[in-house]
């Protein structure tokens, strides 16, 4: 790791010189200080928390505070020069008056500032601060979570579902643009844990907003050949002590629960938050095999499934504003997941001419438990010009999985086929540096660096309780991961253009000891450069052009690279491939977006991805043990092409409609021509999203939503046309400090199917969720947000507070 040490070593060089140049070209010494108090026009009271900026001629910002509770501020350290102090509040208008700092006269009382209210009436009003559903910006986009559907009761994965582009599988498989080979992240970090079975435990309620970045730039991991998101979830700083809670039930034992509390005092912001999830769901699976050779008996496979899962998080932190320029966040997280599944299966095997020849009962069981910490420290440093930011984050943690099949016997009783006992632990650890500094009014620049260590082990052992053999064997992993990148970003009048280069060193290696047969070990060492490219183009006030590139890859995960096999289904086993290689993809995009004031919004996109050694899930049967196996591999090269087009539209104050449809092309190249797309299948895929909002009364709100996804095709496989509706009905109450809300999940639905087309068999399963599910919750705010209004409201409907 040599390289990686002089590329460390170079950037600590570059951004050392960075902060001399800035310290080199500083504005002269600050010698000023500005004093006063922020007083409402009308009622003469003090306005606490107001924000309090200076700004120099260029419309910099120098320094700034916000006033304490008897709406008193202060500004220390100013330069000489003149200056324009701005006061700012919710529900007043903005301030604005001219200062002048001399060497007579550095010290100035404003005095009192006399803020006069933004809208004509005084009485006690409502200001519901809505949000846009999606907000564009020149690298990401963000749909804020409550403005996309009711979020109270639901799951993560559920409101992922209802999103633009996104698309979740019954499995909880997330993919989009048509792509599941996408990066999930929870607050900006990676999950050691299946992030699917995560998201489908963590309560909606829990969801501030949520990032989908189809090109990211330099400054982001290249992870994932469609993108990255990133679930964001809800942290305040508001002053004061103040929270909200959320309980939700559903039918058949679904509960889950959301608390959040928020503490700020002078230079400490000290927040907690903990959420839980139990479910149980009754589900159903229908399987069905038949071979091209007809002297083997077809398969009619039918699966009672009970899954009960649960999540619990807690997590606690701080922040400290050391002065105007520092500030400090440390938060400690512990989590725990567990899922109990149990399968019944019974297996009817049907001859050529269609007559029932046997039937067997068998049962699989399969439990997991994960546990573990996270601890972040971040601290954010800024200067005249620039700042700073350094970020550490760790992850430990420990699982158990123990799949295990068993058959009835002829006794009526239950005999064991076969048991996984698997332990794991692993510590996650990175560090992260960006620098961001501007380069005169219309340029800035970022560097920065980030490493990635994971060190991980398992413990794995077999029974084979029919042949009476047992296996065991350990399974150390390590990765590493150091990047550097830069970016150059311009504004040159109505257009902004951003150009990045990522430069990555990773090496992945891992071993199984102990299998009888041989070791095997496996290294994938590699270096690879992930340029970017983003211009946006404003077009009036409310609509800009968008065009962007970027290189991306997709690495094998610890479990595709285990080379044993895993099952719960006694007719199906899933085994690793030690030999997969990382996956590239090249991402162009050309969009636009019209954020309207008026009724309408809308957004569109133009993209196309050319990505090699792609990786698949690829199924072959064995005919001597009667059960299809299911692998990983770099199957050769796919291209995609397709457009994206979602709007919000307010019909009338009181209705409110919002809709998506995303269209695109696959075309997969097999290196072996075995595993395309069946003949007998179309590249052409897509899927629409219509949901209505209607607000018949102030305090009520009824939402319906509908999604269908046409035929999809992918290698080996067609999933089969999908459709589901969704009804929500929210009232508000308690002055519109809570609300009650009723739901009904999957109140049509049509299930999953989906056919697999192998070597010498075809094979047809069909999934059924439990449905309807019915389900009711209760939110509720608390505490004073803001004392500087005390007869005016503030709903947000962002960060839930």
């Amino acid at each position: 790791m040599r390289t990686s040490t002089t590329l460390l070593g170079a950037l600590l060089l570059l951004l050392m010189s960075s902060f001399s140049f800035a310290e080199n070209n500083s504005e002269p010494l600050a010698k000023g200080s500005i004093i006063g108090k922020v007083i409402d026009q009308e009622t003469n009271q003090a306005v606490s928390y107001a924000s309090v900026a200076l700004l120099d001629p260029n419309k910099k910002s120098v320094t700034g505070a916000l006033t304490g509770e008897d709406g008193s501020f202060q500004l220390e350290k100013i330069p000489m020069g003149k200056f324009t102090l701005v006061v700012q509040f919710i529900g007043y208008e903005t301030y604005g008056k001219e200062v002048e700092i001399t060497q007579k006269n550095n010290k100035i009382n404003v005095g009192e500032l006399y803020l006069k209210s933004s809208v004509e009436q005084l009485e006690e009003v409502e200001v519901r601060g809505q949000k846009q559903l999606i907000e564009n910006h020149i690298d990401k986009k963000v749909i804020n979570v409550s403005e996309a559907m009711i979020a109270e009761g639901n799951s993560t994965s559920e409101i992922l579902n209802t999103l633009p582009e996104v698309n979740v599988g019954a499995d909880g498989t997330i993919s989009l643009r048509g792509d599941s080979n996408v990066r999930v992240l929870l607050d900006g970090k990676p999950s050691q844990m299946d992030i699917n079975q995560i998201l489908q435990s963590l309560p909606a309620d829990a969801v501030e907003k949520i990032e989908v970045i189809t090109n990211p730039s330099s400054k982001y991991d290249p992870d994932g050949l469609s993108g990255i998101i990133n679930v964001i979830t809800k942290k305040d700083a508001l002053k004061g002590f103040n929270g909200n809670m959320n309980l939700n039930a559903g039918s058949n034992n679904k509960y889950s629960g959301f608390l959040g509390l928020n503490y700020r005092v002078s230079k400490f912001n000290f927040f907690a938050q903990t959420y839980m999830s139990s479910n149980q769901w009754d589900n159903t699976r229908d399987l069905e095999r038949s071979y091209t050779d007809e002297s083997v008996n077809d398969l009619i496979q039918s699966e009672k499934i009970s899954d009960d899962n649960g999540f619990r998080m807690f997590k606690a932190g701080f922040d400290v504003f050391w002065d105007s320029t520092n500030t400090s966040t440390i938060s400690f997280e512990r989590w725990r997941w567990e899922g109990d599944t149990r399968s019944d299966f019974t297996n009817q095997y049907y001859d050529a001419t269609g007559n029932l020849q046997s039937t067997e009962y068998q049962q699989g069981i399969n439990y997991n438990l994960a546990k573990g910490y996270n601890l972040n420290y971040n601290h954010r440093k800024d200067f005249k010009k620039g700042h700073l930011e350094l970020d550490l984050f760790a992850n430990l943690g420990d699982a158990d999985f123990s799949p295990k099949n068993a058959q009835k016997i002829g006794n009526g009783e239950w005999q064991q086929l076969n048991s996984n006992s698997n332990t794991a632990d692993w510590i996650y650890t990175s560090l992260q540096a960006d620098y961001d500094r501007p380069l005169g009014d219309k340029s800035s620049m970022e560097l920065g660096y980030k490493g990635q260590l994971t060190d991980a082990g398992m413990d794995v052992e077999n029974v084979n309780f029919v042949s009476d053999d047992t296996l065991s064997y350990k399974y150390p992993y390590n990765e590493q991961i150091h990047a550097v990148y830069g970016s150059y970003s311009i504004k040159l009048g109505n257009t902004r253009i951003k150009a990045g280069l990522r430069g990555e060193i990773a090496r992945t290696e891992g071993q199984v000891n102990g299998l009888v047969s041989s070791d095997t070990s496996f290294l994938i060492d590699y270096q690879s450069l992930f340029p970017s490219v983003h211009i946006q183009q404003k077009v009036g006030e409310n609509s800009t052009f968008g065009l962007s590139y970027s290189r991306r890859i997709k690495r094998p995960d610890v479990m595709q690279l285990l080379p044993a096999e895993m099952s719960s289904n006694p007719k199906n086993v899933m085994v690793g491939n030690p030999g997969l290689q990382p996956s590239y993809t090249n991402s162009m995009e050309l969009s636009y977006g019209l954020m309207g004031k008026g009724a309408l919004s809308f957004n569109s996109a133009l993209y196309m991805r050319h990505s090699t050694d792609i990786i698949r899930e690829v199924v072959n049967y064995d005919a001597d043990r009667d059960v299809t196996i299911m692998t990983f591999q770099n199957i050769g090269e796919s291209m995609t092409g397709g457009m994206s087009l979602s709007s919000n539209y307010n019909m009338l104050e009181w209705w409110e409609w919002n809709g998506s449809v995303d269209f695109y092309y696959l075309d997969i190249k097999d290196d072996n021509e075995e595993l395309t797309i069946p003949t007998d299948g179309t590249p052409i895929n897509w899927s629409a999203k219509l949901s209505t909002k209607v607000t018949p009364l102030q305090s009520l709100t009824i939402q319906l939503m509908g999604r269908y996804t046409a035929k999809r095709y992918d290698a080996q496989r067609i999933t089969d046309p999908t459709y589901s509706m969704d009804l929500a009905i929210k009232k508000s109450i308690l002055n519109n400090k809570g609300s009650v809300n009723f739901k009904i999940n999957n109140l049509l639905y049509s299930g999953e199917q989906r056919n697999v087309y192998g070597d010498g068999f075809v094979e047809l399963a069909d999934f059924r969720q439990e449905s309807p599910v019915y389900r009711v919750s209760f939110s509720y705010a608390f505490g004073g947000q803001f004392q500087g209004r005390q007869n005016r409201k503030l709903q947000s409907s962002g960060g839930g507070l």
